[in-house]
């Protein structure tokens, strides 16, 4: 243990209201992992949280979260899901570790949740997933589909159906089912619920009645479901028979009536909302990653083409299960795992002391992004880290989307294929887009969490057919070989003469041909099959195999007892399978031995825990096993690769350790690849060294490969015809935000006025460093009375569009004002036809002329250059008979107006509301006539007091464009004006992690453009606290001043002077950020190949090409200037 003097505190955030409400304000309940990653930001991996009523350690590295996920040392406890205990009991989720329910249902659900009984729900989950193909097709690519809900209703649809054959036909009403909406209000009221002290749940009276309700309802549900399975029984082994009959082989205890409603409330909220989830997000990160979405889609082609799916189809989809893999990493299930120490105190990372009285909050989706783990790049998505060898080599713990150990979630594998299947129908078929192009992901979170207010739409794929053939059924076991074989093949009857069997010699321990009798039977064949071998005489005698299985889910087993039954026609017998505990100190040594077992998390089977314990006791003695033969196959999932296949090569290793020898290959069986594949492989290696493969004096050849041979599959119909979509580049993201507050920086003394806007963006809404908010004005009213004045229209008269096809049009009556500020563009430059046309409509020849000329060769010295408007020139040549529907028709629709975002969202200010920093744009208008220029959103912007509303919300900047991962990477920031934006974002992060207590940064540089240190120096005194802070490095420049910046007038000469500096962090792996116009881009530039020639001495066209294979990554601008139509300040990233 850690010496108690190199221990540290553990960090927390200040307190609120004196201490009284603790942290609770720090953590948004309905998006708790979103204010968890603010918290990591600036407290670094570890930090305490006060909720009042209890106090948490929050985890987000997976060194230390590897530690509290060691179950003999941490154990889950049910935080929030306590909650849900209220609708839930004591089902699998909600039940403590230590009831007896807990262990009895797992238990007994093992088996029907287990890989076979899912693989045989492939039929169940094509027929629900054919609903949405066909619904979404007919309602054609015009049509928006809610992704969350789209999903929700599927995934429901498919559990209630898998498990309970019940159908709630969700694709088939406006509505979801009773059961999801009464669902979605308790989750939401146990999320509220918990962040409560229990005095104030008590008092929310209206809140528990509504609760309690939302309850009923889902019993209400649930209890008819199970009254009408008692009442008209089915023949199957679905979930709902299993817990209504299934009963523990040890003590032949059932789920008590209670129970089966709580499991059954388990599975179909919990069973639905994983893949719900998983769905929505992986379609998102697909659409945001075009790349990604095509190599999914050319998988796809290449597996499926136009045909039918089928469940062997599965395993060969590698990049898309890696797609799902890496969405899950990014947006697990459930965000956090909750857990406390089992055994008192102790030291976590060797440096954090915890009592037993400590609640530990497992962080995934930050966990998840731990650049320890996943690079620089953690929060990217990529799918390829989670193909083959990288995702193999990963440390362990790594990747736990499903929670952990014993309590992972049980139903992962039902989850993983259904989403395999819908994704693979859904490229197979359909171009995937954003119904809003500019959506920026928002998630909602209650228990687990999902996408908010993400739609799509989807058009069909030209080439394919979509009518054909979906599998409808899917092969059934019937002993091994009818297993493979499957249900419905047309499987050959051969009658066969008598043949011979293998025996086992127990004084030589060779394997040798034994005279047996035997009656004649039926061997099926069909393509290759298992060939028997003729015997010459004799009386036919079966010899004796032992068969011994480790299982928890029930594959093992299912194998076993396939093994068993199919081993019978070639000539060998085995009285029983057991269990693999039942081979402690009993492996015989007069027959051959078979063990099939699997791996679970690294550890063996419940049922082959002795055995194992008991090879490891005798690892060092030899003769052990002596006399032994057995063989083994192995199962496992390579999804855990930290664990893959440990239980059987351990058990292989140990017993040829102890003397006893294998007969046969070691089989090694993935269940999440071709289980039956690969299990007949090693099956037939293992016959082939039972029977022997050469052909011997009585005439045998070698034994034929058996094989899986799909069963004639029913087909569902699918009629799908096309649509269409119109463009439409609507603002559907715009919503109310609140302004705070609106101060001015500089004045109008040396350039354009400047002024710091705070905004509160709309619920919902948030923003990371370095992104931008869209503002959307109406037109400056100096304008709109421009327009009024030319065509003599009162402001107040109404207007009534027809026959327009202009979506940005409005088609109720409107007035003109309104028109004229909200729905079109003022300020745009004329284009040429527009010249052209106003020249054929003007009356007055020297004005025609003189539009013509400028709709000729004039035209971009003239009207482009001074950027002159319809108008500006309706103005200027007043005898245009330009009807005011025609200019409407000819204006374009009104943009929103983009600007840098400046401040960084877990600075104390910056959680509450985001600011921008913008020039407020008035000067003489390029056009002449003693005409102004008005920005359209600055100079709206610059009225605005603080309370007023303004349409807004925030786009995602660049990838790059965002501080590096690793705090400690040297920055260096290149701006001027307006654009410090950005970098007093960057600068204010730093140093909010800083004032935090966290991890040291590394050094950073502002280099920082003005024209006067007493009238432009933006943000100077709060740059001047970051800089005795040591977060950041000012650098002025003072082109009116240079006295005071040390004798540089602008950013490149001082750039110049410090470039041995300057090449030094560059080698240390700095990160260059430039905002501002395009001279400061390209002066910068320049100086850049400028200082790599001096260094290098390569010729400038070389330093070029060097630089230009960094921008982007090393090297990132965005470059800012008048937006086309007048926008004041508009932010380009390069």
């Amino acid at each position: 243990m850690a010496n108690t003097t190199t221990l540290l505190p553990i960090p927390q955030p200040p307190k609120h209201l004196f201490g009284l409400l603790g942290n609770l304000p720090d953590i948004d309940i309905t998006a708790k992992s979103t204010s968890y990653s603010r918290l990591v930001a600036l407290y670094g991996p570890i930090f305490k949280l006060d909720f009042v009523a209890k106090q948490v350690i929050v985890l987000s590295s997976r060194d230390l979260v590897n530690e509290t996920f060691d179950e003999t040392r941490f154990e889950k406890i049910l935080g929030t899901l306590r909650e849900v205990r209220h609708a839930a009991g004591d089902g699998l989720i909600t039940s403590l570790t230590t009831e007896p329910n807990w262990k009895l249902a797992h238990k007994l659900l093992m088996v029907p949740l287990g890989p076979m009984a899912i693989r045989a729900m492939f039929p169940k989950m094509l027929d629900i997933i054919s609903q949405i193909i066909l619904k979404w097709d007919r309602l054609g690519s015009a049509q928006s589909h809610d992704a969350t809900d789209s999903f929700t209703r599927l995934s429901f649809d498919i559990i209630a159906l898998c498990a309970f054959d019940y159908r709630c036909n969700s694709f088939y009403n406006d509505t979801v089912h009773p059961f999801v909406s009464s669902m979605v209000g308790m989750l939401e009221e146990a999320n509220r619920r918990f962040s409560r002290t229990n005095i104030e749940n008590k008092l929310r009276m209206w809140s528990r009645q509504n609760f309690n309700r939302d309850i009923a309802s889902m019993h209400s549900i649930v209890d008819e479901i199970i009254a009408n399975r008692r009442k008209t029984p089915l023949d199957n082994d679905d979930l709902l028979n299993n817990m209504l009959n299934a009963r523990d082989e040890e003590t032949g205890e059932g789920l008590s009536d209670e129970n089966i409603r709580y499991q059954v409330v388990t599975l179909l909220a919990a069973g639905h909302e994983t893949t719900s989830g998983l769905l929505s997000f992986t379609m998102y990160l697909l659409l945001k990653n075009p790349d990604k979405l095509h190599k999914a889609t050319a998988e796809v082609d290449a597996v499926l083409g136009n045909d039918v799916l089928t469940i062997r189809h599965l395993q060969q989809l590698k990049y898309v299960k890696a797609v799902l893999k890496e969405s899950l990493r990014l947006h697990p299930p459930a965000g956090q795992i909750v857990l406390h120490p089992k055994d008192g105190g102790g030291i976590l990372g060797g440096k954090y002391a915890y009592t037993s009285d400590d609640i530990f909050i497992v962080n995934l989706h930050d966990m998840h992004k731990d650049p320890l783990v996943w690079g620089t790049d953690a929060a990217a998505f990529k799918p390829e880290r989670m193909l083959d060898e990288a995702f193999e080599t990963l440390p362990v713990n790594s990747w736990k989307p499903w929670g952990n150990g014993q309590r992972e979630c049980i139903g992962r594998a039902f989850a993983m294929q259904e989403s395999l299947m819908t994704m693979a129908l859904i490229l197979q078929r359909f171009q995937l887009e954003m119904a809003d192009p500019s959506y920026s992901l928002k998630i909602s979170q209650t228990i687990t969490q999902k996408p908010l207010g993400f739609a799509i739409k989807v058009r069909r794929r030209p080439g394919g057919s979509y009518t054909g053939a979906l599998q409808a059924d899917e092969p059934k076991s019937q002993a091994f070989l009818s297993k493979l074989l499957g249900k419905g093949s047309q499987i050959i009857l051969t009658r066969r003469p008598p043949m011979s069997c293998v025996g086992w010699d127990n004084n030589t321990a060779t394997l040798s041909s034994l005279s047996c009798t035997r009656t004649p039977t039926y061997t099926p064949t069909r393509r290759s099959s298992l060939s028997s071998t003729a015997f010459p005489g004799g009386i036919l005698r079966r010899a004796p195999i032992e068969i011994f299985y480790g299982s928890n889910s029930g594959t093992c087993k299912s194998f076993a007892k396939d093994l068993q039954s199919s081993l019978s026609t070639f000539g060998f017998t085995s009285d029983k399978v057991q269990i693999l505990d039942a081979a402690t100190e009993s492996l015989p040594k007069d027959r051959p031995v078979v063990i099939i077992t699997a791996s679970y998390e690294g550890l063996p089977s419940d049922d082959g825990k002795k055995f194992v314990s008991w090879l490891e006791a005798h690892a060092n003695d030899p003769k052990a096993l002596d006399g032994v033969r057995y063989t083994l196959c192995g199962f496992g999932n390579s999804d855990w690769v930290n664990t893959f296949h440990r239980i059987p090569k351990l058990v292989d290793d140990l017993m040829q350790k102890e003397g006893a020898r294998r007969f046969a290959p070691l089989g090694l069986v993935d269940v999440a690849g071709d289980v039956f594949g690969a299990f007949e492989d090693w099956y037939e290696a293992m016959l082939l060294a039972l029977k022997g493969s050469h052909v011997n004096s009585t005439g045998v050849g070698p034994l034929e490969r058996p094989s899986l041979i799909r069963a004639e599959s029913e087909t569902l119909e699918l009629e799908i015809h096309d649509g269409w979509r119109p463009l439409n580049m609507g603002q559907g993201e715009m919503l109310l935000g609140t302004v705070r507050a609106n101060r001015q920086l500089a004045g109008n003394e040396v350039g354009f006025a400047k002024k710091h806007m705070e905004i509160t963006l709309p619920e919902g809404m948030s923003y990371s460093t370095g992104d931008y908010v869209l503002v959307l004005p109406p037109n400056f009213r100096v304008t709109i009375f421009r327009v009024l004045n030319r065509f003599c229209l009162p402001a107040d008269a109404t207007v009534i569009l027809k026959n327009t096809r202009k979506p940005f049009l409005p088609t109720n009556p409107e007035y003109v004002y309104a028109l004229l500020a909200y729905h079109v563009e003022l300020n745009t430059p004329a284009s040429r036809k527009q010249v052209a046309k106003l020249a054929e409509l003007t009356t007055h020849p020297e004005e025609k002329l003189r539009l013509k000329a400028l709709a000729g060769e004039a035209f971009e010295g003239k009207v482009s250059a001074n950027r002159l408007s319809l108008i500006d020139l309706l103005e200027d040549f007043p005898s245009c008979n330009l009807t005011f529907a025609a200019y409407i028709d000819m204006l374009h629709p009104l943009k929103p107006r983009q600007y840098s975002v400046s401040s960084s969202p877990i600075s104390s200010s910056g959680a509450k509301a985001v600011t921008i920093t913008y020039d407020v744009l008035k000067a003489p208008a390029l056009s002449g006539n003693a005409r102004d220029y008005y920005g359209v959103a600055s100079n709206y912007l610059a009225q605005l007091e603080a309370g007023a509303k303004l349409h807004c919300f925030v786009r995602p900047s660049p990838t790059n464009f965002h501080l590096p991962s690793d705090s400690a990477t040297p920055i260096i920031l290149i701006a001027a004006g307006t654009g410090i934006a950005p970098m007093r974002g960057f600068i204010q992060e730093r140093a909010a992690i800083a004032a935090a207590g966290g991890e040291a940064a590394g050094k950073a540089i502002l280099y920082f453009g003005c024209r006067d240190p007493g009238k432009d120096y933006l943000y100077r005194y709060e740059l001047a606290v970051w800089e005795r802070m040591g977060v950041v490095e000012v650098r002025p420049c003072f082109s009116r001043r240079p006295e005071a910046s040390g004798g540089f007038r602008y950013v490149p000469e001082r750039l110049w002077s410090d470039r041995g500096e300057l090449r030094r962090l560059f080698k240390k792996g700095a990160k260059i950020f430039l905002c501002g116009s395009k001279e400061l881009a390209n002066f910068t530039s320049e100086t850049i190949v400028r200082i790599y020639v001096d260094a290098s001495g390569d010729s400038v066209e070389e330093a070029r090409e060097w630089l230009g294979g960094l921008r982007g990554e090393r090297y990132v601008s965005d470059i800012f200037g008048l937006e086309e139509g007048g926008a004041g300040v508009c932010r380009m990233g390069l």
